[in-house]
C-alpha cells in the first residue's frame, strides 16, 4: 500500500514570498520520480496555485478552493465540482449585503471561471487582494452588489473587519465549509 502525501501551500509549502523554493521542488520532484504520491490542497485557484508552485511536478489531482474543486493537474479537467445551491447562496448573499459586506464571489459565468467584486464597495484588504491579481483573466469587476449573484457560484471570500465577519462565521460555520482566519501574508 502507498501513502499519499498532501500539503497545504500558504503557510506550509510556500515561503513568505509566496513561492516554493528550488530545494523543495528538487526534493519533492526526486521523491515523486521514485514513486511517492504527492499533491496539494489549497484555498487558491489553479491559476494562482500553478504560478506559485512553478517547477513542482505534482502529477495527480489537486484540491483547490478549499475543496470546491478537484482538478487534474495535467489536463486541468475538473474532476469534482461543488457549487452552492441557488436558495442557499441567495440567503448567504442577502445576509452579507444586509451587514454591509460585499464579498469577492467566484463563479462560472458564460462557461468561464471569474471572480467578481464591486470596486466601489471593496475594503482596503479586498483592494490588496485584487491588486495582487492585476491582469488575471478571471477578474470581473462589476457595478453593483446584485451583479455578484450571477453564474454558478462555488466560492465566496469576505475580507473585512473581524467585528463584522465573526458573527456571520458563527452563524454559517455548521452550514458551510467556512474558514475564518487572517491572511498569512497581509494580516487581513
Amino acid at each position: 500500500m502507498k501513502t499519499l502525501y498532501v500539503s497545504d501551500l500558504d503557510g506550509t509549502l510556500l515561503r513568505s514570498d509566496q513561492r516554493i523554493s528550488e530545494y523543495t521542488n528538487r526534493v519533492i520532484n526526486e521523491l515523486t520520480a521514485k514513486g511517492m504520491l504527492f499533491s496539494y490542497a489549497t484555498a487558491r485557484s489553479l491559476i494562482t496555485a500553478k504560478k506559485v508552485t512553478k517547477g513542482l511536478n505534482a502529477k495527480i489531482p489537486l484540491i483547490l478552493y478549499n475543496g470546491a474543486f478537484i482538478i487534474d493537474n495535467a489536463t486541468e479537467e475538473i474532476l469534482q465540482a461543488n457549487y452552492f445551491e441557488k436558495p442557499a447562496i441567495k440567503e448567504l448573499l442577502d445576509r452579507l449585503f444586509a451587514n454591509q459586506i460585499y464579498p469577492i464571489v467566484y463563479a462560472y459565468l458564460d462557461g468561464a471561471e471569474k471572480f467578481s467584486y464591486v470596486p466601489e464597495l471593496s475594503t482596503a484588504g479586498m483592494k490588496k487582494f485584487t491588486d495582487s491579481r492585476a491582469g488575471d483573466v478571471r477578474e470581473h469587476a462589476v457595478s453593483s452588489a446584485d451583479d455578484l449573484r450571477n453564474g454558478d457560484i462555488f466560492y465566496v471570500t469576505c475580507i473585512d473587519e473581524p467585528e463584522k465577519l465573526y458573527p456571520l462565521y458563527e452563524h454559517y460555520r455548521d452550514a458551510f465549509h467556512c474558514v475564518y482566519q487572517k491572511d498569512v501574508y497581509t494580516g487581513d
